[in-house]
């Protein structure tokens, strides 16, 4: 499983199938205010499909060794003929002070292997700590060193000022405003696309504890 520590407050892992039921009270408290921002498939509906998620998540940071095909079929065992959905995707849990307070998750884009996207939400207690930028900012620091990424982008629709402030407050530069580009349900918004190079970012950082 990855993990992550961003400091003495904040860490992320990918999810593992004990936190379904945190995860799916999470999504229960914040659903109402969510809606209209983020996709319908990350807003689980049931404690089952949450379950589902979080085993898929868990299938997909598995090693390969005797002691994780154990665990592969322990859980398998819970999917009732469900079939794995092909993944290009890092899904993680926030946690802040030992709770779970958020998700967010990086991407390979479709045209391109060295560049991710990142996608992510946190519960209302926690919004405006910056917590999601800091998550955001050390995963950049993670890609570029161990995975050579050489490229990072943002998109959410223009009217949702708290999602552009991330990208906005890390440098990330505007790119395009992509007339009716975002759809989440039968909502369609405008999309604001920001983008920075893994080059741009090590400029911006360097210093002594850049590790870039």
């Amino acid at each position: 499983m990855f993990s992550l520590k961003i400091d003495q407050e904040i860490s992320l892992r990918t999810f593992h199938p004990d936190d379904a039921d945190p995860l799916f009270e999470l999504t229960e408290r914040n659903r109402a205010r969510l809606r209209a921002w983020i996709h319908p498939s990350l807003l689980f509906e049931t404690a089952k499909a949450t379950r589902i998620f979080t085993i898929e998540c868990f299938f997909d940071g598995l090693e390969d060794s005797p002691e994780t095909l154990d665990l592969f079929h322990h859980y398998a065992s819970e999917l009732n003929g469900y079939f794995l959905s092909p993944r290009r995707s890092l899904e993680m849990g926030i946690w802040f002070q030992g709770s779970l307070v958020g998700f967010i998750n990086l991407s390979r884009l479709h045209d391109s292997f060295t560049a991710l996207e990142f996608g992510y939400w946190i519960t209302a207690e926690q919004e405006g700590k910056g917590i999601i930028t800091r998550c955001v900012s050390a995963l950049m620091d993670y890609a570029v060193n161990e995975m050579k990424v050489q490229r990072f982008v943002i998109g959410c629709a223009v009217n949702n000022q708290r999602s552009r402030a991330v990208p906005e407050r890390l440098g990330y530069r505007l790119h395009a405003i992509v007339p009716n580009g975002e759809k989440v349900g039968d909502l369609i918004y405008d999309r604001a696309v920001y983008g920075i190079r893994s080059s741009a970012w090590c400029e911006r950082n360097a210093g002594p504890a850049s590790t870039c």
